[in-house]
């Protein structure tokens, strides 16, 4: 049935490209060309696709799952980092030389002949070679800089993701107990839970994996984390993408210890908006 569906979404989608002039390249240039002949049709196109993504993240806002039973994708990051803006930018240069992004490309395919094929081919090697160069990027810009340890409580901080490399400022920071909430299937290889696990625990750092799917967190998640605070003889320090999720996951936590005044309101000094969480918070309050 998911592969019905995803078959379907994807047919749906494709339609759409083609009826709208996505993957007509000089419709697509003339709309980027805004100081030369602009052709803002393309406009009503993003504006139709942005309003229903938009109504499609507040009902998945309030479900677990999807109605397939799938978990839902994660809530893109709301920080602009440096990785984010240099690939947006190579992202647009690359759309507007060409008149092709990937969903367009791949609808072309089969009638863009050798050039929508080299341009597919080159698509996807830059594609498998994103991560590895995201990597280095990350390192360099990163190699001289202290941790971003954002400390809710005294007893309770939370960062972007975190390499092997960090873990001897987080022990140094005196922390004691650190929590993964980010899902494998998101990040490389070298930054999985196996892989840190294993530095932090040569370290001495008690490490604990509670993978917390953006949109589809669950109540074993919030217990998992209740749990891992109570037993800690030390501070916690948690991490996902952004820090949002463990801020999240640590606001439900502590539903029935602190109001959901100051649960929303000591995230939000670090930028993280809970101010969604307040139904949810007053409702798990009451229930413990």
């Amino acid at each position: 049935m998911r592969a019905v569906a995803a078959a379907l979404a994807g047919a749906v989608f494709g339609m759409g490209l083609l009826l709208s002039g996505m993957t007509d390249t000089h419709k697509v240039q003339g709309f980027l060309d805004i100081f030369g002949a602009w052709d803002p049709t393309l406009a009503f196109v993003m504006a139709g696709a942005i309003a229903p993504m938009a109504l499609a993240w507040r009902v998945a806002a309030r479900r677990s799952v999807s109605l397939l039973g799938t978990a839902f994708p994660a809530r893109p990051d709301p920080y602009l980092s440096p990785v984010l803006i240099t690939g947006s930018l190579l992202f647009g240069a690359g759309w507007a030389m060409t008149g092709l992004c990937p969903g367009p490309a791949l609808a072309s395919a089969s009638f863009g002949g050798w050039g929508g094929l080299t341009f597919l081919a080159a698509l996807i090697t830059g594609m498998a070679a994103a991560p590895l160069l995201r990597n280095r990027f990350n390192r360099l810009l990163h190699k001289d800089k202290k941790m971003d340890i954002r400390a809710l409580t005294p007893a309770y901080a939370v960062s972007p993701q975190i390499e092997a490399a960090d873990l001897p400022a987080i022990k140094a920071a005196g922390y004691t107990v650190v929590i993964d909430n980010r899902p494998d299937g998101e990040i490389p290889p070298h930054l999985h839970a196996a892989e840190i696990k294993a530095a932090a625990e040569a370290l001495g750092l008690h490490f604990i994996v509670n993978p917390v799917i953006g949109g589809a967190m669950t109540p074993e998640n919030v217990t998992a984390q209740r749990n891992a605070i109570g037993a800690a003889t030390g501070p916690v320090f948690a991490y996902c993408a952004s820090g949002n999720r463990s801020s999240v996951v640590w606001a439900l936590a502590h539903a029935d210890r602190m109001s959901a005044d100051d649960l929303i309101a000591i995230p939000a000094k670090f930028g993280y908006s809970l101010d969604h969480l307040r139904p949810q918070i007053a409702a798990m309050a009451a229930k413990d």
